[in-house]
């Protein structure tokens, strides 16, 4: 079954399917109406999956739509949503009457050669973790780009995660700070297989 977890959150969902079909058989999965919102020329397998994935979860809803900053939505005001991708696995979030954001990763030794781009000099205690450590900060602020949709968010400048020492799930604490916006989000993980998911609560 390729719907592999989908657990109950608070006032939400949070499901990861693990993409075993060909783009052909994840259409067969998607009604008309989610497949006439979409290019299939140029849809991926991946996002395509997510889709899939979405309409599971909510199958009584109209497709997945994008507004102008490219965040995800369904037209239903009561509900935001966030997608995700890597590997071999997609993941969604919806969530009731506030917003939210997901990320998920494979972990892999590409993320050294970017670190600097996204870890803060308060962060580094993050690479007492090593691979683990980096990919929590790169997935913690995906998420909360996402959670914020807005764009313009630049991750070492306008992010920053608490370090706590890892565990294979656990909760952490970030912090967006641009302007005169602040708040901070509690984002919970869970490493699986060679993954990471991570998403606002």
């Amino acid at each position: 079954m390729p719907l592999h977890t989908k657990k109950h959150i608070k006032g939400g969902i949070v499901a990861l399917w693990h993409i075993t079909e060909t783009k052909e058989e994840l259409q067969s999965l998607l009604p008309k109406t989610w497949l006439d919102a979409l290019d299939l020329g140029k849809v991926r397998t991946h996002n395509l999956a997510a889709r899939v994935l979405a309409h599971q979860v909510k199958p009584d809803f109209s497709p997945i739509e994008k507004d102008e900053h490219g965040k995800p939505y369904f037209e239903s005001a009561n509900h935001k949503i966030s997608i995700t991708h890597a590997g071999e696995y997609a993941g969604f979030m919806l969530t009731e009457k506030r917003e939210c954001g997901i990320d998920l990763e494979e972990i892999t030794e590409r993320v050294r050669k970017i670190g600097n781009k996204f870890m803060r000099a308060d962060e580094e205690l993050f690479l007492k973790e090593d691979l683990r450590g980096l990919y929590t900060l790169w997935c913690a602020k995906e998420a909360m780009y996402k959670y914020y949709g807005l764009r313009e968010l630049d991750f070492k400048n306008h992010m920053k995660l608490d370090y706590q020492k890892l565990a294979e799930k656990g909760t952490l604490t970030g912090h967006i700070l641009k302007n005169d916006y602040t708040i901070t989000l509690e984002l919970d993980y869970e490493f699986f297989d060679n993954y990471l998911i991570l998403h606002t609560t």
